[in-house]
Order: C-alpha cells, then structure tokens, then sequence
C-alpha cells in the first residue's frame, strides 16, 4: 500500500511532466561505510530553465532545474521528493556522442529522519553519535541536496553516473547527513 507521501509525490511528479524536458529513471545505493545501506531508487524530471546560461567557442553551460521522487530500502523505507536547480555542461559542437558534467544544490523532504539498515554479518558497530548501530540519524526531515554527475548523450537517450549527498547543514542539532551514488538512464523530449 502506498503511502500518503509517496502518491503526493507521484502526483506533483505526473502533473508537471507536460513540461519535461528529461525524464530519468535511476538506482543506487547510499554509501557510508559501516552504516546504513539502503537500495535507492529514482524518478527525475527534469526542466530547461535557461538554455544557454554561458559559452565559449568550445563549451555551453545552460541552467535548469529537477524535481524527483526517491525511496530508500533496507531496514526502514525512507521516501522522498526534491526539488534542485542545476548547471549543465557540454560541448558546444553537439553530434554524436556528448559528454556532460551536470552540479546541482536543491531541497528534499524526506518522509522519515533516521534511515536503518539490517546488521550486517561479522560487523561492528560504528562509534559515529550519528551512525551507531547501523542508524543514520539525519536530524530534521527537511534536508540540503547538492549533486554531481557525469554522463554521455546520444540522440535523445542518454547514461550518468550522479552523485548525492544529503545535509540539513546543522539547522538541528543532529546532522548524520547520506551520500548516494547511482547510475541512470534518461530520455529526452
């Protein structure tokens, strides 16, 4: 059964989809050693917001922003939605196979602030006050979202490797934070 914040979620996500540039499906998993290791799983679209923010002979730099939905599985199930401006880099000679850099900084909410996972066998405990006994204590629901990502296009498909990390910057007292490493695939409109 879906829960009230994750059918919000969805249906922020569908209503604006007419206006999508990209849509990206993505899967991953949060990476703090001797923690949490929950699966994470995607849905961006993303939205041109200006397309040719700066540029050279060479590269074009254009801003835009995503709005996503993520769950994050183990112990605990832990939703979410973001919403990120982000800068895009490519060639300006666009055929072929492009490469891309894309750097994001944005806000989530997430639907819980401790993320758990199963004890792993034969491990020891991490003596973190913020990630004791395999918890990831974020603090608030309320979080920073800052990305990077690298990626190639071709045609209207294209691959990224993206990195997350998640932070509400010690606005409360308890600050774990979570990084998130995920590959994606996306379409463009």
């Amino acid at each position: 059964m879906l829960s009230r914040q994750v059918l919000l979620m969805f249906v922020l996500l569908y209503s604006s989809t007419a206006l999508t540039q990209t849509l990206t499906i993505a899967g991953g998993q949060t990476i703090r050693s001797s923690t949490t290791e929950h699966d994470a799983y995607r849905l961006e679209a993303n939205f041109g917001w200006k397309p040719e923010l700066w540029s050279t002979d060479s590269l074009m730099m254009s801003l835009g922003h995503a709005v996503s939905i993520m769950t994050f599985r183990d112990e605990n199930t832990v939703n979410a939605l973001s919403w990120a401006p982000n800068i895009i880099i490519t060639p300006r000679n666009r055929s072929g196979l492009i490469p891309y850099a894309q750097f994001g900084f944005g806000v989530a909410y997430l639907s819980e602030d401790k993320f758990e996972s199963k004890t792993p066998p034969n491990a020891t405990p991490n003596d973190s006050e913020y990630y004791n006994e395999y918890t990831s204590e974020m603090g608030s629901q309320g979080q920073f979202e800052s990305s990077v990502a690298i990626g190639l296009m071709k045609g209207q498909f294209s691959v990224r490797a993206k990195y997350y990390h998640y932070s509400n910057a010690n606005i409360t007292s308890d600050n774990g934070g979570m990084d998130v490493a995920e590959f994606g695939i996306s379409y463009s409109f």
